[in-house]
């Protein structure tokens, strides 16, 4: 289990109509981002903003960082991996729950030799909702959406509540697939018991203000990445944004991806590149520059690095499988 370092909510807190059809995709798929790498798929609907999920990393070994506004909770069903939440690197293995809140820029990658499989639901908050006043509003609900606080990232099958946990998040992966009758009253109230064993268990802590400034500043980094990949980047420039020092800015951003901000643009660069050798005729020349290197041959060089093939052997590949 994941050993927050903040104080547990629950003793803190003492003191104060319409389906939607389920993804069927059979591996994982680069997430869809903005500028900000929020994720733009849209989870569920407006009257049930709920969406249950089944796949695989057989084909794309990694999903890329990302974030988006509704919480997640993934179980491991086999393989093993690495997920980075925010600052926290986790090892992912069969039987483990991964609870990605709110906003937390996350990305999980693969063992080769043994690949993960997992089921995962994301739903917004705005679901379990209350009115003003409404005690399951104020005291829980508002302090989560409000960042305020937030599940630990990680329950292993040893940890304290995990069989009760874990049987309520099948029963509510398995509630939205079947959609029997009046589902969506069943779901709310699986939704809740599930909230309460986090409760009990100590599984919702609260969080830092300096934390939420932290994550704010990477996010406006990674957003003016996306924005200007195609120019000349240097760290100074990403730590002006943040308002932070250079040194502390670096150490900061390895903290939430993992990675250096040099590396975290190199491997942005090389994703924009993916997409212009799949989808048009330019040359190699061409998208090295297209996106930011000012050497063809670096480019090359970092592709295969990051790839394990060239990019005109890519190139190749996807022309001889369309034929």
């Amino acid at each position: 289990m994941e050993i927050p370092d903040k104080i547990v909510l629950s003793a803190a807190l003492s003191d104060s109509a319409s389906t939607t059809d389920f993804r069927k995709s059979k591996m994982t798929k680069p997430a869809e981002t903005d500028e900000n790498h929020k994720e733009l798929l849209q989870h569920g609907t407006r009257e049930l903003p709920i969406e249950s999920y089944r796949n695989n990393c057989e084909i794309f070994k990694a999903i890329y960082s990302h974030w988006h506004k509704e919480m997640e909770i993934m179980y491991i069903e086999k393989g093993s991996g690495i997920a980075k939440l925010n600052k926290d690197t986790l090892k992912l293995k069969k039987g483990d729950i991964l609870l990605i809140n709110s906003g937390t820029l996350h990305h999980i990658k693969s063992d080769r030799r043994n690949i993960l499989y997992f089921k995962s639901v994301v739903f917004d908050l705005s679901y379990l909702s209350g009115s003003p006043g409404d005690l399951c509003q104020e005291q829980i609900l508002s302090q989560i959406m409000e960042n305020q606080a937030r599940f630990i990232h990680l329950i292993h099958p040893e940890d304290s509540g995990y069989e009760e946990i874990q049987s309520l998040f099948s029963q509510i992966f398995d509630s939205h697939r079947k959609k029997a009758d009046y589902f969506y009253m069943e779901l709310k109230g699986l939704f809740y018991q599930f909230f309460f064993q986090m409760l009990t268990h100590n599984y919702i802590v609260t969080e830092a203000p300096k934390d939420r400034k932290n994550l704010a500043a990477i996010k406006d980094s990674i957003r003016y990445m996306n924005e200007h990949y195609k120019e000349e980047i240097k760290v100074s420039d990403l730590a002006a944004i943040s308002f932070y020092n250079e040194n502390y800015f670096m150490r900061l951003f390895k903290e939430y991806t993992g990675k250096t901000p040099t590396q975290y643009l190199t491997e942005l660069r090389i994703e924009k590149s993916r997409y212009l050798l799949l989808h048009t005729n330019l040359s190699i020349t061409d998208i090295a520059f297209e996106t930011g290197f000012n050497s063809a041959s670096y480019f090359i060089r970092k592709f295969q690095e990051l790839n394990g093939e060239t990019p005109q052997k890519l190139r190749k590949n996807r022309i001889a499988d369309k034929t």
